[in-house]
């Protein structure tokens, strides 16, 4: 029998495209350890994680949850994960637990909807998987830091996305539009600046139907209006305001955070190049390039802001998964050239897109399993923190590291990051924090810095305040803590 006999070539491609899923399913499988280990575990991984556990407490007791500007704590984020996380929190005891967990769900939630998506528009088993797999496997690769973090970002996909579903298996239709609409405005109202995704719905819908198209049009602007007004008389002139606080934008950190993405992204950017040409006669390619392209867009204008991270390319790699699984479909049978030309080009896309992913997911092994062997050492570590900022907390702590003060049991009092990017862009007047550190406002002070002498998150003018006004009084296993001069024995 011939190399090239129908039976040699459905077993090579049986190989590549099931071989290359399961190197996939591995990668995803091995980048779950870290947050489900840290899953319910009292270990901080992000100030971002105090910071949302504090507003979704807020939330809870109908508290201000978005405080007049001027003062030291600032929301410019949206109202909707606040209540879904501190609803979460109330099973759960703790807001950062629930968020971890609404976090986790929500990425996997995004997979099953781009699973579905495929299948939906008629893709089969293993091309739905490889796209759902891609984007899991750079979940926890690319943005492992994500992955079980209580951040609303993964909420607010996996809400847009079942919007996307919906629309899709309605075939665009009247009641499909209004449920899709109302769908991508709760993501909205959940994170902010996720536009790609309702651009390319704009656009596709626009392709497709006029009808469709102004009926979308319609909705979305009625609804836009009705949350405004909502918003307005629930939350004041401060929602608008903290939504488009200010902040420092540098094209260096723009370029950094592009660069890191274009490393990671190389071979699925690559595969979905070929996805593009199939736009003008494909329906779903043509939506998912316009996907990919605004994803990319956004993101390459979005990562120059000071505190933007691997989060503003979440998008692209949601749309380059779809593009990839495209790309893989409509050259699934066409044959590679050469010795290899026993195989398919789609099985052989699967299986160095799982090579791929493997490798990224070795090479972070050896910190996964530090990570492992530490969590209990990390835990003691941060409950014996907590209690010391709990002793000495007699009145108002301030904590860098958020989640310290939130599972000491203090209140929320200095929104380092928001605060400090203010008074950077001079958006704030400096008088606060001549107030806050200079009249034993706060009595005790934990910054992650172990010398103590200041945040890299607030101007050198604050940063003199307390060095000129606490004293370390014991350095922490996360970070130092300090107390106002004369009170610190």
């Amino acid at each position: 029998m011939s190399s090239d006999s129908p039976r040699t070539s459905t077993t090579a491609r049986n190989l590549c495209s099931w071989g290359g899923l399961a190197l996939i399913g591995g990668t995803v499988a091995t980048g779950l350890i870290q947050p489900l280990l840290t899953l319910t575990r009292y270990i901080p991984r992000d100030p971002n994680e105090g910071w949302n556990a504090f507003f979704a407490q807020v939330a809870m007791r109908a508290g201000e949850l978005y405080p007049a500007p001027g003062g030291t704590i600032f929301n410019n984020y949206p109202p909707l994960s606040f209540y879904v996380v501190g609803a979460v929190g109330r099973v759960m005891g703790d807001n950062i637990f629930a968020g971890r967990t609404v976090a986790l769900l929500s990425m996997l939630i995004i997979a099953g909807n781009i699973y579905f998506w495929l299948r939906t528009s008629g893709s089969d088993i293993r091309v739905a998987g490889l796209g759902a797999g891609v984007f899991a496997a750079f979940a926890v690769t690319y943005a492992r830091s994500y992955a079980g973090m209580n951040d609303p970002q993964y909420l607010a996909h996996a809400i847009m996305m079942t919007g996307l579903i919906v629309l899709w298996r309605g075939n665009a239709s009247g009641r499909a539009i209004g449920l899709g609409s109302l769908l991508i405005l709760a993501g909205g109202l959940t994170k902010h600046l996720l536009i790609p995704l309702p651009i390319a719905i704009t656009w596709w819908l626009a392709r497709r139907s006029k009808s469709a198209f102004i009926l979308w049009i319609g909705c979305s602007a009625l609804l836009l209006a009705a949350t405004a007004l909502s918003a307005s008389w629930l939350y004041g002139a401060a929602f608008f305001e903290s939504l488009f606080s200010a902040r420092e934008y540098s094209l260096a950190h723009a370029i950094v955070q592009i660069g890191r993405a274009l490393r990671y992204f190389a071979p699925v950017i690559g595969l979905s190049l070929l996805a593009m040409p199939l736009a003008r006669d494909d329906e779903r390619a043509h939506f998912a390039t316009a996907y990919l392209l605004s994803a990319a867009l956004v993101a390459a204008v979005a990562s120059g802001g000071i505190g933007v991270g691997i989060n503003a390319f979440f998008d692209f790699a949601i749309a380059a998964s779809l593009c990839a699984a495209l790309a893989a479909e409509a050259r699934w049978s066409s044959r590679l050239p050469g010795p290899l030309r026993g195989i398919e080009f789609g099985p052989a896309a699967t299986l160095l897109l799982g090579v791929f992913l493997a490798s990224l997911t070795a090479s972070l092994f050896p910190r996964v399993l530090h990570e492992f062997r530490a969590v209990a050492a990390l835990e003691t570590e941060t409950l014996r923190d907590t209690r010391a900022i709990a002793a000495r907390a007699g009145g108002r702590a301030a904590c860098e590291t958020l989640e310290l003060c939130y599972w000491a049991g203090r209140e929320f009092t200095l929104d380092f990051f928001n605060y400090g990017q203010r008074l950077k862009v001079g958006r704030q007047p400096f008088r606060p924090c001549t107030s806050v550190f200079t009249a034993n406002y706060i009595s005790v002070l934990q910054l992650e810095s172990k010398s103590g002498r200041g945040s890299n998150q607030l101007p050198q003018a604050c940063n003199e305040l307390i060095q000129q006004n606490y004293l370390p009084i014991s350095v922490l296993g996360n970070g130092t803590l300090l107390a106002p001069r004369g009170t610190s024995n």
